[in-house]
């Protein structure tokens, strides 16, 4: 059975995962967000539309430009190319506006789908729009002029504001496309050495509009006015595009599963201080282990006998030790050092004959004196060193 604080941080993990499973296993919802973005595969992104320009404009090159128009045209020379910007709206400030004309005007092309121009870029270029009546809006159909581009039936499109032109220089302009009750939403604006191409139904080009019935055909005839071997898609003056936003987390939330991923490290994050907060026990203080100070009393006692200059006593009690020793480790026991010992002693430690007896005769000979000098001493301890040294055991 689960006791004390177990039991809670299991139903807390248990519905935590739960509700994470259910939302892994739940459908998805639709975005219905307005973005016009060629990466959006959603209804009101034209991702679409874009992968459908390389069989429009076969041999041409595409490229797309993400920052606005004065950085993207200025300073640079082009011939013989187009830039295609659809939105919802196209409000260029007063640099990009002179940027693009330029470009224009030097024998390039612009196509610019959009229901709202700023007022500023309409004086610029002398035309103005205005909208359908409400009860026309939801009934708006696309058409052409050319009347072998022209649809029997037209082209429907939905979410339309039902924009279109009321005012622009005839001796310019070419009408090109119509909407319901004759409004005129495309046309082509001479100027310069190249032409402007104003279309007022961007909804056409959303993936929710172009993949319907023959609206695709639609697109084609639009573009077929562009005579290009470069094309430039925009993808700055986007409604789904946030300028602006230099959060380092915009990544993050742009993906559904790093989204997931973070929210799931912020609870676990809260969850362990939660459960941190209470301590669970006292620290246990460390404890130093004992020292072993067996060989440093050894040490002191010989070092005070030596002082004291009591050979004799710290020789017998070397042998002691060392026939302790010999005792333990090969299991012989004597008082009388004769050859059989010796021979013993040699075959089970492996160190010669001769070498053992002349250790055993200078340990005969210590025991058998009163008195020893210091330099006896020492010869003992190098004897009984050598025998350590050599022995195999």
């Amino acid at each position: 059975m689960l006791k004390g604080d177990r039991k809670y941080i299991f139903f807390l993990s248990t519905c935590f995962i739960a509700l994470l499973a259910l939302q892994l296993m739940a459908p998805k919802s639709i975005n219905w967000k307005l973005s016009y973005l060629k990466k959006d595969k959603i209804p009101y992104g034209t991702s679409a539309l874009y992968y459908t320009l390389p069989s429009l404009f076969q041999n041409t090159k595409i490229v797309v430009k993400d920052v606005p128009l004065y950085n993207a045209l200025n300073d640079k020379v082009f011939k013989n190319t187009a830039y295609i910007i659809i939105n919802d709206r196209f409000e260029p400030d007063k640099l990009d506006v002179e940027s693009l004309k330029k470009f224009v005007k030097n024998g390039n092309s612009a196509f610019i789908s959009a229901n709202f121009f700023s007022k500023s870029f309409m004086d610029s270029l002398k035309f103005k729009t205005g909208v359908l009546p409400f009860n026309l809006e939801s009934k708006a159909m696309l058409n052409f002029y050319n009347p072998k581009l022209k649809d029997r039936v037209g082209y429907a499109t939905e979410l339309t504001f039902g924009k279109y032109f009321t005012k622009f220089d005839t001796a310019a302009v070419t009408v090109l496309g119509d909407l319901t009750g004759g409004k005129i939403n495309f046309i082509r604006m001479g100027y310069g050495k190249g032409n402007f191409y104003f279309h007022t139904s961007p909804e056409i080009f959303l993936n929710y509009n172009f993949l319907k019935k023959n609206n695709i055909n639609y697109s084609e005839k639009v573009f077929s006015y562009l005579p290009v071997q470069q094309l430039i898609w925009d993808d700055y003056y986007k409604a789904g595009k946030v300028h602006r936003d230099r959060s380092p987390l915009r990544v993050i939330f742009s993906y559904p599963a790093l989204s997931t991923a973070y929210y799931l490290l912020l609870f676990s994050i809260i969850l362990f201080i939660v459960i941190g907060i209470k301590r669970k026990q006292r620290i246990i203080p460390v404890m130093e282990p004992f020292n072993n100070t067996t060989l440093e009393f050894v040490e002191t006692v010989g070092a005070l006998y030596y002082q004291k200059g009591s050979h004799k006593e710290i020789a017998d009690k070397q042998i002691i030790y060392f026939m302790s020793y010999v005792k333990s480790t090969f299991r012989v026991t004597t008082s009388d050092y004769d050859n059989a010992f010796i021979s013993k002693l040699s075959s089970l430690s492996g160190i010669e004959n001769n070498k053992i007896n002349g250790l055993f005769k200078y340990i005969a000979y210590i025991k058998a004196k009163s008195e020893i000098y210091e330099h006896e001493l020492l010869q003992l301890n190098i004897m009984i060193e050598n025998f350590y040294k050599l022995n195999k055991r």
